[in-house]
């Protein structure tokens, strides 16, 4: 509810500017923070039980699999890095061209159509309903372009771990077989 007085609408805008902040935080830590410090399952075994050797007959063969190909290896940081500052650029990184396009395109379409809105509402609008409207749906196509961005940069962090992953146990040319790898 709008208050008419002055002071209660400074008040609600304080309120709304002070959930806004908390939901960018939540969401910079929870999309950029925690995808950057992420550990694979490997890597966290590796510390807990470095002076025990494990030992069977599978194990060589994953130690060969890891050490050939860390060439192959996309980094998910570095692919949710890209994404951010380009849509779509981590799915190039990951070779991964249509979904690259189609995050390119959808975030780019959504981001210009909100900033056409907002330049028509603030320069070329007379009315006050025309522009409230018009910056109303400025602002949701914004959103929804930023929603398109989160997307894609989750997306290009999930597809390089599960291409890391597919590398990682079923060898570089992808056999049926977790146990044979075909190099």
């Amino acid at each position: 509810m709008v208050h008419t007085n002055g002071k209660g609408i400074i008040v609600c805008c304080t309120f709304v500017k002070f959930i806004a902040a908390i939901v960018v935080m939540t969401l910079t830590i929870n999309f950029i923070g925690y995808p950057l410090m992420a550990q694979t399952i490997e890597s966290d075994a590796g510390k807990k039980y470095k002076d025990v050797p494990f030992q069977d007959e599978f194990s060589k063969k994953a130690q060969e699999r890891r050490e050939e190909s860390p060439t192959m290896q996309k980094d998910p940081r570095l692919a949710c890095l890209l994404s951010l500052i380009v849509p779509g650029g981590g799915h190039v990184y990951l070779r991964n061209d249509l979904k690259a396009a189609g995050f390119c395109l959808l975030t780019a379409t959504a981001y210009s159509v909100s900033a056409y809105y907002l330049y028509v509402a603030l320069i070329k609008t007379d009315s006050s309903t025309q522009r409230k409207s018009r910056l109303i749906l400025s602002g949701l196509l914004f959103v929804v372009g930023a929603l398109i961005h989160v997307v894609g940069i989750v997306e290009a962090y999930n597809d390089a771990i599960e291409i890391n992953e597919k590398q990682f146990y079923f060898g570089a040319l992808k056999s049926s077989s977790p146990y044979i790898a075909k190099n």
